[in-house]
């Protein structure tokens, strides 16, 4: 029965790229358990070096990818999720894909999924990168997925190790429940505030519920914390991102410390949060037993993942994509974007379908006006373009400024038309958006199917 259910499935995902109706990337896992439902505990356990499994609301396909090309420089095999379908249909599809060579598994996991997979998985290390409030109308509350990874956390064996983010406070408060742990964190610096953000989400105190204090602040509510009443506090990293100079929309160089060295990285994607994700990577391949010139050179090689620091040219214009699907995503794309005094061709694009999430209401939690200075063309795209208009119009954006086309043909069409007087277009799409963005592109040439990822 096992060797026809891996048929039909292999079969279901060839003929759904042939009839170009997807990348077959869920399907033959969906039919596959369906057929045999202990199937991907069953290929799990034939990674003979284990399963490390990244789990987090941002940064989890790059974090994958960073790790990835870290353990492919010590010539590692490794089986992975590249395509971002990470719910269990996408990681049973990327199981079926071992080779006889892969020894290890490495897969980023949705975070609501999390629960449920760490018994078919049953991984060596587990990662936990952050908490923020995302997909509302899927999730309910950051409360109700706290509390999930909270009691997954206490029913994991001793010899599971995890590896947690200290700077978030959830976080911080649930890693310290189990005995295998180490933490990272990034120290106090330049790029951090000491004012507590309006969208910030995870405020108050794991344990006594009181207010917390926020000695400096970073993404969101990550940050240095700690709780006035009942002494809970950030823990100390294990691993601590420190010098950290951000090089525009180039890249960044930051140093890693640990109790044995202090090793310096570059990492060729912008952002305070990809000092986050790389920090993250380089903790996991560490604990890993990878060497830190492996590391060193599989992050500065790196190339961004599918709409998350990725530039495409199209129409002779470099455009810029940068997922935002919640505020502290977004809200961290425009303070990357505040890292150059260029102006900017600005591209918004909203949808609300299922992977994006129903409820649009956090655009409203979203700063979009500290950017509104360096905005030279504003152009809004996607099934909620005028929802997201009118955010603008209550920011009192300028209208005449402001360039409406819900759909993909037309934005392409615009900004074809418009590249002449455009240089680098940013464009900060929803997950849908973003992946209808990039099959249009796809089609006309300009780049690869998400599912083509490596």
């Amino acid at each position: 029965m096992r060797h026809i259910a891996l048929f039909i499935a292999k079969a279901a995902g060839t003929i759904s790229r042939i009839l170009r109706r997807g990348g077959g990337t869920s399907l033959p896992g969906m039919i596959l358990m369906k057929m045999r439902p202990t199937m991907l505990r069953e290929m799990a356990q034939d990674l003979e070096d284990g399963v490390i499994v990244i789990s987090a609301t941002n940064g989890k396909t790059t974090t994958a990818r960073m790790v990835a090309n870290a353990i492919q420089e010590s010539e590692t095999s490794y089986v992975a999720n590249t395509s971002g379908a990470n719910l269990a249909s996408g990681i049973a599809t990327a199981l079926l894909a071992k080779k006889p060579e892969d020894r290890l598994g490495i897969f980023e996991v949705d975070e609501a999924a999390l629960p449920t997979l760490i018994p078919e998985l049953q991984p060596s290390v587990i990662v936990l990168m952050n908490l923020f409030r995302d997909q509302l109308d899927r999730y309910g509350e950051l409360e109700s997925t706290i509390q999930k990874w909270k009691d997954m956390i206490q029913s994991l064996p001793e010899t599971t190790k995890l590896i947690v983010n200290a700077d978030d406070p959830a976080l911080g408060f649930l890693g310290s429940q189990h005995s295998n742990v180490e933490f990272f964190g990034i120290e106090q610096n330049q790029y951090g505030s000491v004012i507590l953000p309006h969208a910030a989400d995870s405020i108050h105190c794991q344990k006594c519920d009181s207010a917390l204090q926020f000695q400096q602040t970073t993404i969101g509510h990550l940050g240095h914390w700690s709780c006035q009443n009942c002494g809970e506090q950030r823990p100390q990293p294990t691993f601590t991102g420190t010098n950290i100079n951000l090089n525009e929309l180039n890249g960044s160089e930051f140093s890693v410390v640990s109790k044995s060295n202090s090793i310096d990285l570059e990492v060729p994607l912008a952002g305070l949060h990809n000092v986050y994700n790389a920090l993250a990577a380089f903790s996991i391949c560490s604990a890993s037993g990878i060497k830190s010139s492996n590391i060193q050179k599989g992050l500065s090689t790196l190339s961004a993942a599918f709409g998350r620091n990725e530039i495409i040219t199209y129409a002779g214009t470099e455009m810029m994509l940068l997922l935002a699907k919640n505020p502290a995503g977004a809200n961290q794309n425009l303070q990357t974007l505040l890292l150059t005094e260029e102006k900017i061709d600005l591209v918004i694009s909203l949808n609300d379908r299922t992977a994006d999430g129903k409820d649009i209401s956090w655009i409203w939690d979203v700063d979009y006006d500290m950017i509104f200075d360096r905005i030279a063309t504003l152009t809004i795209s996607g099934d909620r373009a005028y929802d997201l208009a009118l955010r603008f119009y209550y920011s009192d954006f300028p209208t005449s400024n402001m360039h409406i086309v819900p759909s993909v043909e037309g934005l392409l069409n615009h900004l074809k038309d418009s590249c002449e007087s455009l240089q680098r277009v940013v464009i900060l799409p929803t997950y849908t958006a973003m992946l209808d963005l990039r099959s249009q592109l796809n089609k006309v040439g300009a780049t690869h199917s998400f599912w083509e990822e490596q």
